[in-house]
């Protein structure tokens, strides 16, 4: 299997990393938004998306190195009750479509989440995770 962990961005990704990296007008990042129907934080480093389409990511979430997101994934903060804040998204972490994370926890490096997983407790580094709740399917290295 081909790690998509390993592809070059593209000239999307780098353009949508060149509009949410620094202090870009408000108008160029809401066109992006309507376009792409994706909401991104102020990006410190590119992340890698492999269908830049429907993608969300709240404000408050720390993102690792070279992080993959398909379509459709949401990463967001909880507002209150148990695991109330963001999520921490450690490097090398591949998310694959529609995969929700929710919640102050903590996604390893080497993570993999599985297509329409729903994450809201930690995830190990190097596991892979997939279903409603999310649940471990293999501990892996979890390293290109």
């Amino acid at each position: 299997m081909v790690d998509v962990r390993c592809d070059p961005i593209g000239p999307v990704n780098r353009f949508i990393y060149w509009v949410y990296s620094g202090k870009r007008p408000r108008v160029l990042r809401r066109m992006v938004s309507i376009l792409f129907h994706i909401e991104l934080p102020v990006l410190q480093q590119p992340i890698r998306m492999a269908h830049p389409y429907g993608i969300i990511i709240s404000g408050d979430v720390i993102l690792g190195k070279n992080v993959t997101v398909f379509q459709g994934v949401t990463i967001g903060s909880k507002r209150y009750g148990r695991r109330a804040g963001s999520p921490v998204i450690e490097d090398d972490v591949c998310i694959f479509p529609n995969a929700v994370v929710i919640g102050q926890i903590t996604i390893g490096a080497g993570a993999i989440i599985g297509p329409g997983a729903v994450v809201v407790n930690d995830v190990p580094p190097g596991v892979t995770v997939v279903g409603n709740p999310a649940r471990q399917i293999h501990a892996g290295s979890g390293t290109k």
